[in-house]
């Protein structure tokens, strides 16, 4: 049985670098993998890959019923592997209207949360979603924010339960006796031989310093972006703003949103922040 290492975040937090990042490691070649083929695909909540496992379209059922079998999902697909799996998720730790962890413990070897200061995810947020960056910022205040509900289509992937951005981090970090590595969007970003190789070690993987480096060279934000503009990405939100890998800074933020919602996201997520080591006086 493969087990599963889960990389969490809220989204637009960097958790499609370090997939990069890992794919480039792990596959060890001497080009660029592509972007359209990385590790942890597709999505925790990929409405595909569910209606495959349950052998039952999830339009059937409901949002209840569809919880509840979740983690059944992720067993058989970790019942059906020999090796360990990386699973990317957005939704927040929690429990099914059963009880059960949604990410059963017993099959998860880790949990690689990756987490970005509220503010930068605010504007990604802004520019991947189409949004004015007040419906940004009230996204990470929201205690009851859900992706994917639309009522008019079917979206490809099932409801995700993520809440505000404090309570998500602190839903996946405060979770007893599961294997868990914290990395701050920013110090992979400033330090990326060290963190990543953080992360490496964590996934039990070989550590071999000049992989890591060739893994790095591929995974550059230039590298990325011009394999976006000449093939596409094929997790790209149609409805955006810009390309997917758009920046990638870390404090380029600061001249796109008011005091008035910088203090807003302070005022809801500002225990977290202070935990996690993010400035608040700003």
């Amino acid at each position: 049985m493969g087990k599963i290492i889960w990389l969490a975040s809220y989204p637009r937090s960097g958790s499609t670098w370090l997939r990069t990042l890992l794919t480039n490691y792990i596959k060890n070649k001497d080009t660029p993998i592509s972007i359209n083929q990385l590790l942890g695909g597709p999505l925790g909540s990929s409405r595909q890959c569910f209606n495959e496992w349950v052998g039952v379209n999830a339009s059937s059922l409901t949002d209840s019923l569809i919880l509840n079998l979740r983690p059944h999902v992720y067993r058989s697909i970790s019942r059906h592997s020999k090796e360990i799996l990386f699973i990317r998720v957005h939704d927040r730790w929690h429990r099914t209207d059963s009880g059960e962890a949604l990410f059963p413990e017993e099959i998860t070897e880790g949990i690689v949360y990756i987490i970005r200061n509220p503010l930068a995810v605010a504007v990604s947020n802004k520019y991947f979603w189409n949004k004015d960056i007040e419906k940004s910022v009230e996204m990470l205040c929201n205690d009851n924010f859900s992706l994917s509900q639309s009522k008019n289509k079917l979206s490809t992937l099932l409801e995700q339960h993520l809440g505000s951005w404090g309570a998500h981090a602190q839903s996946w970090v405060d979770r007893p006796k599961l294997p868990l590595l914290l990395i701050r969007y920013e110090d992979l970003f400033e330090n990326t031989e060290k963190t990543f190789g953080e992360v490496v070690k964590f996934c039990h993987l070989d550590y071999d310093l000049p992989r890591l480096q060739k893994a790095i060279r591929h995974s550059q934000l230039s590298e990325l972006q011009k394999q976006e503009k000449n093939f596409g990405f094929q997790e790209h939100y149609q409805k955006s703003l810009d390309f997917f890998f758009r920046k990638g800074k870390i404090n380029s933020w600061k001249d796109e949103i008011p005091k008035v919602l910088i203090h807003k996201l302070k005022e809801k997520n500002g225990e977290a922040m202070r935990r996690f080591e993010y400035p608040i006086d700003y």
